[in-house]
């Protein structure tokens, strides 16, 4: 077997994810890989640390045999991890995930009057507790172009204030730990004015019959029942019935953020470079999907390109 217990491995890669803050679902994506890696090798008689090339395709074909890119790319970040717990070097670095098929990756995004149709929208439902913080946290989400657990776990502290006391940036926690602060729309900052005075105005209230939401001691900027995250399903389901009271197409949290890229890029003029900084990718590849979308554009723009004879 392996040089190290296959519990002991399995509980130090689980810390390692954890100090990486990997969300639930990654977590448990990731466990079903080394599972399954570690059972693999027992059942062969193979040593993890000392994996032979010659099986190396082999287990990786079994493990994403008719699954999805997404699902490729999480096998390979799963097994980079755990190769780095063992300190040594990792042999499916070389294995390569199939390309993202273009019709997979077809970007859910709204045109930016479908968006101010689902904002206003939002805004209506203002009805319960729940109603306030989907619209408010929507806000959020799309004048910066976050992915959702970026604001759902954002604490009050990190918001960035000027001495006057006007919100002016976010410190978002990005991938990998690291921090980075997102300057503030007035838009934006003025909907989280209006989001803490209307906190400020249930403190105290039961919002439900039996339960209610206690969100008094929250340090959250967005806290949901008992003050823990609101999660991204319940937020989802809100924003859903809201896209088809508005009659547009239904999108989740995270076509909130292809949807300011692509008005971004595509309506506003932004330059590329910005956009990628908002969005805090790595490469600029990823960035670049977001202009894949007017193609009218981009024939007037090579049709500027004639030669003057």
């Amino acid at each position: 077997g392996s040089v190290m217990s296959e519990d002991s491995l399995l509980e130090r890669v689980t810390a390692a994810a954890e100090e990486r803050q990997l969300s639930h679902n990654s977590l448990i994506a990731y466990r079903r890989t080394w599972l399954k890696i570690i059972a693999w090798a027992a059942a062969e008689g193979l040593v993890l640390e000392t994996f032979p090339v010659e099986r190396v395709g082999q287990f990786y074909e079994e493990a994403t045999r008719g699954r999805s890119a997404s699902h490729h790319l999480q096998v390979k970040a799963a097994l980079a991890l755990l190769y780095h717990v063992l300190g040594s070097p990792n042999p499916f670095a070389k294995c390569l995930a199939p390309k993202f098929a273009p019709e997979k990756t077809e970007l859910r995004y709204h045109t930016s009057s479908q968006m101010g149709q689902l904002l206003r929208e939002l805004r209506e439902d203002k009805a319960s507790y729940f109603g306030h913080l989907t619209y408010h946290l929507a806000t959020a989400l799309f004048f910066t172009g976050c992915r959702y657990h970026e604001w759902a776990l954002l604490t009050i502290d990190r918001l960035v204030r000027e001495p006057e006391g006007v919100i002016i940036a976010a410190r978002l926690q990005v991938k990998g730990g690291s921090f980075r602060d997102l300057p503030l729309t007035t838009e934006l900052s003025d909907s989280l004015e209006e989001w803490f005075a209307f906190l400020e105005s249930v403190k105290g209230v039961r919002l439900r019959r039996g339960g209610g939401v206690n969100f008094a001691g929250s340090a959250l900027v967005f806290p949901g029942r008992d003050g823990a995250p609101f999660s991204n399903k319940a937020f989802n389901a809100r924003l859903k019935l809201a896209c088809q009271r508005a009659r547009v197409p239904v999108i989740s949290a995270h076509p909130l953020r292809h949807t300011a890229a692509t008005l971004l890029l595509n309506e506003r003029g932004a330059n590329l470079r910005d956009v990628q900084a908002l969005l805090g990718h790595k490469s600029i590849a990823t960035t670049a999907r977001y202009t894949h979308v007017d193609s009218q554009r981009l024939r007037t723009v090579v049709g500027n390109l004639r030669l003057h004879s």
